[in-house]
């Protein structure tokens, strides 16, 4: 791979940093040298060189790397220590990408509830439901590979503030939609489609944002963080939508969740902070990277993307785990209404609970998938472990709901507790699925993250358009039947792939080749010799 060439002021910046740290002998000359070098390391200035330090190390002149040997510390415990201080923000970013998918899933979650109360002034039956709650992933589904198309282009951080916009405005007008003169039906599912659209974008946006600000070692951490928002928005959704809706009406629960949705966005800059080009010196000077030329528009490897088994395991992986999610997600509360004979407030909140249970489980989860990958098991074994335990130990509870949920609620023989037992358990086992499936696209391609997220993305959203419909469906023709209409075609979806996925989707001759360096800096993927990343 050929190297980009730098002007030479950039490298008499690399030279300058180099000189004021030549001195670094005293603790606090030390410090400004660790952040000089950090910053030249990590915002790669002496990255891209004139062409005459550009030539073949093997002739024996200066090469890129040789320079940076001299420029940057070469121990690795200094390394490490200055990778902890590059980017002190980048937490407190990936804390509001969290907290943008508890809005998230609160805008989600939100017609779980008010589907109840709707569907009884519409006189909707349950297939009805089940498209008013599939009109939300006809969005969805649309804005996938978009979106990470977009978070390539434009950036991830400009990208989410615009998904949160638009499905906050979506989430806004719902009420509204209801009394249109093309009926509520027809107004809900348009509105709940533009809903679809804005939070379509949101994954895509949020990986290329982990990417360009989370070192590897931290990957499993940030993922959690930032998509474990989406169950705590489960939790606040349900725990704060019936109350709403019973003390002030259906409409509220949807302007009061608008709102925060535009007070996140009004926020995001100040969580964003200093842009990081910039960096402050001890004595107040401003360093700042020298202007690179504008990129080359690249072409996306779609073809190798689809030759690719990895890609397409991630694919099946990310319908197949989607598929039990999505319909639970959108039936949970009814089911716990027709199928176990609670009322609203009591459906609504024994639906906590398993999300609480994901949530609480979700913390454990990043933190020990990468202590386990930094201690020698492999990123490869960590990935697949991860993903079997979100597959298996949830079919294994559908499975015992389909057996024990009869048909008709009054014919109940067992407590209300082993349902919700079984319930979080699966919920929470399927947490781990954040250290296997939603790591595997920046395992894969740290560059082409986004698309990649938006891809199978695409794919997991449909179970979101045909699922929760086809439960409605399937709840219609065979009497209320839960069994046949959510738990048994779950479990189908959860053990059909678990073999092909853990097979193919982590194969270490394939992953790990993605994973370290190889000629210039980059890594030639056997799998896709288009996905490249510079390191």
């Amino acid at each position: 791979m050929g190297m980009q060439i730098f002007s030479a002021e950039a490298f008499g910046v690399c030279v300058q940093a180099y000189v004021l740290c030549a001195p670094a002998q005293r603790p606090g000359n030390r410090v400004a040298c660790k952040r000089k070098t950090l910053f030249l390391k990590q915002t790669r200035v002496c990255k891209f060189l004139p062409s005459s330090y550009t030539n073949n190390s093997e002739s024996g002149e200066t090469t890129e790397a040789t320079l940076a040997d001299k420029v940057l510390p070469s121990d690795p415990q200094e390394v490490e220590e200055e990778a902890r201080l590059w980017n002190p923000n980048r937490w407190r970013i990936a804390q509001a990408m969290s907290l943008a998918f508890v809005l998230c899933n609160m805008d989600k979650v939100n017609m779980s509830v008010a589907i109840i109360p709707l569907a009884k002034e519409f006189d909707w039956s349950a297939s009805d439901k089940g498209l008013v709650g599939s009109a939300f992933f006809w969005g969805y589904t649309l804005t996938q590979i978009p979106g990470g198309l977009l978070a390539k282009s434009l950036g991830g951080a400009t990208v989410l503030a615009g998904a949160v916009a638009l499905w906050s405005f979506g989430t806004l007008v719902t009420p509204v939609a209801a009394y249109l003169p093309a009926g509520a039906f027809a107004g809900i599912c348009a509105a709940r489609f533009t809903v679809g659209l804005g939070e379509g974008v949101s994954p895509p946006a949020s990986a290329a944002l982990m990417v360009q600000h989370m070192k590897p070692e931290e990957r499993a951490r940030a993922v959690s963080l930032v998509f474990g928002g989406m169950d705590v928005g489960n939790v606040i959704g349900l725990l704060v939508a019936p109350v709403l809706i019973e003390t002030f009406g259906v409409s509220s629960v949807f302007y009061l969740f608008a709102g925060i949705g535009f007070l996140w966005v009004v926020g995001w800059p100040l969580a964003l902070g200093k842009p990081m080009d910039a960096l402050l010196s001890p004595n107040g000077l401003e360093v700042k990277s020298a202007p690179q030329a504008p990129e080359e528009r690249e072409d996306i490897p779609w073809g190798e993307f689809v030759r690719s088994p990895p890609v397409w395991a991630v694919i099946c992986t990310h319908f197949c785990n989607n598929w039990g999610y999505y319909t639970l997600l959108a039936w949970l509360p009814s089911y716990f209404e027709g199928g176990l004979g609670q009322d609203l407030s009591a459906s609504t909140y024994l639906s906590l609970l398993p999300y609480l249970a994901m949530a609480g489980m979700n913390v454990t989860v990043g933190p020990t998938a990468d202590y386990l990958v930094q201690n020698h098991l492999g990123v490869t074994t960590v990935r697949k472990l991860a993903q079997s335990t979100a597959f298996l130990v949830p079919a294994a509870c559908n499975l015992a709901l389909a057996c024990f949920t009869p048909e008709d609620p009054s014919q109940l023989s067992h407590p209300t507790a082993l349902y919700v037992g079984l319930l979080s358990l699966a919920f929470a086992a399927s947490a781990w699925s954040r250290a296997g499936l939603y790591c595997n696209h920046q395992d894969l391609s740290p560059k082409y993250a986004s698309v990649l997220l938006g891809l199978s993305n695409t794919a997991g959203a449909v179970p979101g358009v045909v699922g929760v419909w086809f439960a409605g469906y399937l709840l219609d023709v065979t009497g209320g039947s839960w069994a046949n209409a959510v738990f048994l075609p779950s479990m189908a979806f959860q053990l059909l792939v678990q073999q092909y996925s853990s097979h193919l989707a982590l194969r270490k001759d394939r992953v790990l080749t993605l994973l370290k360096p190889s000629g210039d800096n980059a890594v030639d993927c056997s799998v896709a010799a288009a996905i490249e990343m510079k390191w």
